[in-house]
């Protein structure tokens, strides 16, 4: 399937984070089978699971197609912004995972290895107006010097972690205070938005001012009264208005071997 989708990055990485395997893919869509947890957790099927439990049984999980198409002749759900299904997998990523404190998994180092901390930041940027969308970033920033790496959970996607150090390994101490580094990602947020072609926003504002306009008729010709001419105002300006907000998803500190990290900055 087209890994240039964002969306498509999020939810596989969600399933395998989970341990739901991926047992049929091609260039347009993917098939995941459940587990009985994400099963309950995502499927909305609380009898079944409940009977299940009632009588000592093991269940049957689904499966779930992912398209990244929206053609007729393509089986499956479609991911974009608005799929129902990919706002129920970011609410279970954000309740199920907010936090997290990982370390790189070092076999057998032939020395004591220095383990630099990093601080991560998956966030979703809500892109309101005329149109919406949302876009998935994932940030990484080094607590020691402070270099930020872009789409950090691809490149740590393949890294194994565990909950504790490994032997022979020592977590360096942040010089850079987590409060400091994520003003630094906000930041470099702030400069990215600002750097993107802003004629959504234009176009967002010009139809705001068209319905305005035409609102404004309406009144003037005493179609509407008063009482309906505010209130239509309001929901004209919700609807329309651009803006863009920032969501955090989830984020952690992850320690991380300084072979790994040299890698990522001389790369």
């Amino acid at each position: 399937m087209n890994a240039l989708n964002p969306y498509t990055t999020f939810v596989q990485q969600f399933f395998t984070s989970y341990g739901c395997s991926v047992v049929e893919q091609s260039d347009s869509h993917f098939k995941v089978q459940l587990t009985n947890e994400m099963d309950e957790e995502i499927m909305n099927r609380p009898f079944y699971w409940h009977y299940m439990k009632k009588m000592n049984r093991e269940g049957d999980p689904m499966q779930l197609t992912f398209t990244d198409t929206d053609q007729k002749t393509n089986q499956g759900i479609y991911l974009h912004a608005g799929t129902p299904k990919l706002h129920t997998l970011y609410n279970t990523a954000i309740k199920k995972a907010r936090t997290a404190r990982l370390y790189e998994v070092i076999h057998q180092p032939d020395h004591n290895k220095a383990m630099s901390p990093w601080l991560v930041v998956n966030a979703l940027l809500h892109y309101r107006g005329k149109q919406a969308k949302d876009e998935p970033i994932s940030i990484g920033l080094n607590l020691i010097h402070g270099t930020m790496t872009l789409r950090m959970m691809e490149r740590i996607q393949n890294i194994d972690f565990e909950t504790k150090v490994s032997d022979y390994t020592f977590p360096m101490t942040p010089v850079i205070t987590l409060a400091s580094a994520y003003k630094r990602i906000e930041k470099h947020v702030e400069n990215y938005i600002a750097s993107k072609n802003n004629e959504w926003a234009i176009e967002s504002l010009r139809h705001l001012d068209q319905e305005k306009q035409l609102l404004e008729s309406f009144y003037q010709s005493e179609d509407i009264g008063l009482e309906s001419f505010t209130k239509e105002r309001e929901q004209i300006d919700t609807r329309y208005k651009p803006y863009i907000d920032m969501e955090v998803i989830n984020g952690g500190l992850f320690y991380i071997s300084q072979e790994t990290s040299a890698s990522w900055i001389n790369g």
